[in-house]
């Protein structure tokens, strides 16, 4: 019963992602600031700091997977990104001793990563000609902050079912 935990964290997460936000983002209401939520990244950092690195990206991949299908115009992009993200911060980590403040550092650099690194691909490919400055201002900072926020709110709670699914 334990293995089932941390994948259903993820789907549910995944798809507060994909209804809820969409309903308060601030773009539905005429501003032009974007905030993404990248809850499951979060959650997929704390299986690679507290879990296992190898179980945190095959969580990336097939959450990267479901993000291709269901959110973007090409297969590949986010399983991709969110496995190279997971893999490279999870191994990075692993030479700091991890406690909230840190943890809370690791996903904001996991938040920017992933966030470059789809900018550079969809950039790469001529999807996306958004200038940097215009990426930094109204969709990188107000999406660190939103994520901020959510790892503050997730970090007990996630530390116990990870204790939890340890034992």
């Amino acid at each position: 019963m334990k293995r089932v935990y941390l994948p259903a964290i993820l789907f549910l997460f995944f798809i507060i992602e994909g209804t809820i936000m969409q309903v308060i983002a601030p773009e539905n209401y005429g501003s032009a600031i974007v905030i993404v939520p990248r809850f499951t990244m979060i959650i997929i950092i704390f299986i690679a700091l507290y879990v296992s690195i190898p179980l945190a990206v095959l969580y990336a991949i097939v959450t990267g997977l479901l993000y291709d299908i269901i959110y973007t115009d090409f297969i590949g992009i986010y399983i991709f990104s969110m496995a190279v993200t997971s893999y490279v911060v999870g191994h990075s980590a692993r030479i700091m001793h991890i406690n909230a403040i840190v943890g809370m550092l690791v996903s904001f650099i996991t938040v920017i990563v992933l966030e470059f690194l789809v900018y550079g691909v969809y950039t790469l490919i001529g999807f996306v000609d958004v200038p940097i400055q215009l990426l930094m201002l109204d969709r990188l900072l107000p999406s660190l902050l939103l994520n901020g926020v959510f790892f503050i709110l997730i970090y007990v709670p996630m530390k116990k079912v990870i204790k939890k699914v340890r034992e």
